[in-house]
């Protein structure tokens, strides 16, 4: 295994791990992570996770050193040192510390990886049970940025726009054009009918690993650009994320969705992702 490698949870970051001040991941942003669900011993949706984060460092000319064997394993070390068997687990790829300062990136740079693990064993039960609300935040997602379908380290917009949910539980962003994108950590559909819609990727949408299991589900689905009036129409709408899994969406600004309670296919699909 080349490049460095890091795993550290809580006491033990404190105790062993050090990142390097002038790593690129810290001083400009430049890298890429992946957040993934453990549960009950399983990492969920792991191929899709790794498949995502090769197709974001192809898109910022990142080298992986590592197999997706090798990042497995981290990722299972990581878990077994820390006794964990229900988590948020994380890999961390930065370009590594350059040899000269400059935001060019040195051709034969090592590149860091850190995989963390923390206890997380789901989100508070209300969020399934009666819903999410949501605002719809002032930070517009640029969707013709190479960044907007990567997860990059860069990610400043989406903390400003969540600051901005203040007592709702998510914010949701429009691109350049007025449209529906994403959340500020998470997919967006909405139900018409029978049907399902989501903002395709050129709108700004991140291709989500929950987003694409829903894709395979078998059920009717539309990825299309949505302008927000439509969250008026639709009969219900819901949230997916690799921690939140699928979370009825039953509110935004203060204005009902549907009847402003979970849906029958939003309940569905909480139940098996």
């Amino acid at each position: 295994m080349s490049g460095r490698f890091v795993w550290t949870n809580g006491e033990l970051a404190a105790a062993g791990a050090r990142i390097d001040p002038r790593d690129r991941g810290f001083s400009l942003g430049d890298g890429l992570f992946e957040t993934l669900r453990v549960r009950d011993g399983e990492i969920l949706r792991l191929k899709s996770h790794l498949s995502r984060l090769r197709e974001g460092a192809k898109t910022i000319g990142l080298p992986i050193p590592w197999s997706d064997e090798e990042l497995a394993g981290a990722l299972e070390a990581t878990l077994a040192a820390n006794g964990l068997s229900s988590a948020a687990a994380r890999l961390t790829v930065s370009r590594g510390v350059p040899e000269r300062r400059g935001l060019l990136p040195d051709a034969g740079a090592s590149p860091t990886l850190v995989v963390t693990a923390d206890p997380f064993d789901g989100y508070p039960a209300r969020f399934y049970e009666r819903g999410m609300a949501a605002v719809t935040s002032g930070m517009p997602r640029n969707e013709r940025s190479p960044l907007a379908n990567v997860k990059s380290l860069s990610y400043l917009e989406n903390v400003l726009a969540r600051r901005e949910a203040a007592g709702a539980d998510e914010s949701l962003l429009l691109n350049t054009r007025g449209d529906l994108a994403c959340a500020s950590a998470a997919n967006i559909f909405l139900v018409f009918g029978e049907k399902l819609v989501t903002p395709d990727l050129p709108s700004g949408a991140l291709p989500g690993t929950v987003r694409a299991a829903v894709l395979k589900f078998g059920l009717a689905v539309e990825e299309r650009p949505v302008r927000p009036e439509e969250l008026e129409h639709a009969r219900e709408a819901f949230l997916t994320s690799a921690l939140l899994g699928a979370a009825p969406l039953v509110a935004v600004d203060g204005r009902p969705i549907g009847s402003g309670e979970p849906g029958p296919i939003s309940r569905e699909l909480s139940a098996v992702l």
